[in-house]
Parts: structure tokens; sequence; C-alpha cells
């Protein structure tokens, strides 16, 4: 899941970290924090047009700044920051349960502070066709149809790697017909 947020420094605290003193000083941490740190544009982060299309919609933008000229107002996309529940659980290696947890305490405060947070709905890429993720037939059929209908099988990876049901035998399939077409062009 992704959530996005009009203030570029956001942090929430998910789950808070317990400790106990011991005899000679020092501390046992019994329980690890976990915070969702928001990632803006300028360290990185990237935004889909779709994303935003919905956090213009949403967000107000409180206190809009200027560009150095003092009269053009700055693009106020360079202030969304971003949070992606699939990045950071791979990153730091949630087990589901951890994932879950951070999911559902963002998601409370979607509902209960809609100005601060937003959970993005939908995909950047929609799929090739409307039951495309439940295509009932084989990869090698579904490869085929997609072959046959002329849709472009690269983009059609992308989605089913990034936003799809990301199905090995899928890609798979997807990336040997990329190749045979790359064999049979023949190039002016």
């Amino acid at each position: 899941m992704r959530f996005l947020t009009q203030y570029p420094g956001y942090i929430v605290q998910i789950r808070p970290q317990r400790q106990r003193a011991l005899g000679d000083g020092s501390i046992e941490i019994t329980q690890e924090p976990i915070y969702a740190r928001f990632v803006p544009m300028v360290d990185g982060s990237f935004v889909f047009e779709n994303e935003e299309a919905m956090a213009r919609k949403q967000f107000n933008f409180h206190g809009n700044t200027q560009e150095l000229d003092q009269a053009t107002p700055s693009d106020a996309v360079n202030r969304i920051a971003v949070y992606d529940t699939d990045e950071e659980a791979e990153k730091e290696g949630w087990d589901s349960a951890t994932k879950t947890l951070v999911e559902e305490k963002l998601i409370g405060i979607c509902q209960t502070t809609p100005n601060d947070l937003l959970l993005v709905t939908g995909t950047p890429i929609s799929a090739p066709f409307p039951r495309y993720d439940a295509f009932e037939g084989d990869p090698e059929q579904l490869v085929m149809k997609l072959a046959e209908d002329g849709f472009d099988l690269d983009q059609v990876l992308y989605y089913e790697q990034v936003f799809g049901r990301k199905r090995p035998e899928v890609i798979e399939a997807l990336q040997e017909m990329i190749e045979m077409e790359k064999e049979h062009t023949v190039s002016a």
C-alpha cells in the first residue's frame, strides 16, 4: 500500500520502543520501535501521475511557497511525501503481522485526519484488459492473446511485475515472448 502526505517531514510512530532497566545502569530493549518515515520527492521518492492528481484533490497545501523570483508559486508536487509499505516491509524484513499492523495504523490516520494522510487506491498503470488478473487459461494462452490483440508486452510485463499478481509463470512467458519478438524484428 502507498500513502501520501502533504508534509515532507511527516513521521508516524506505529509501535513504541519498550525497554527494561538493568541493575548495572544499562537498558535492555524488549520491543523495537517502528516509525513510518515519509520520503519527500527531494529525497528520492517517486509520485505517479494518478497519485499526484489524488493529492492535489485531497490536500490544501497550506502556506504555498514561491520560486526564487518571488512571484511564481512553487509546484505543490514537491511537497508530497510517500510511504510504501511493500518497499518498507522488504527493506526491514517485516513479517506479514508487522506489515498489517503498520497498514492498519496508517489507514486509521487516513480516516481520522484525511487532510494529513491519503491512502492511494488504484494503480498508475491499469491492467491490459478488465479481466486480465482473473484470466482462466495458462500463461502461454494469456501471452498469445496479448500478442494477437496488439498489446505492448513490455508494459504488460511491467504491470505484472509491479502492480499485478506477480505470477512467476506469467512473467516468464511474457519475457520469452518479448525475446522472440526482438529476434524476429528486422531493423532497417
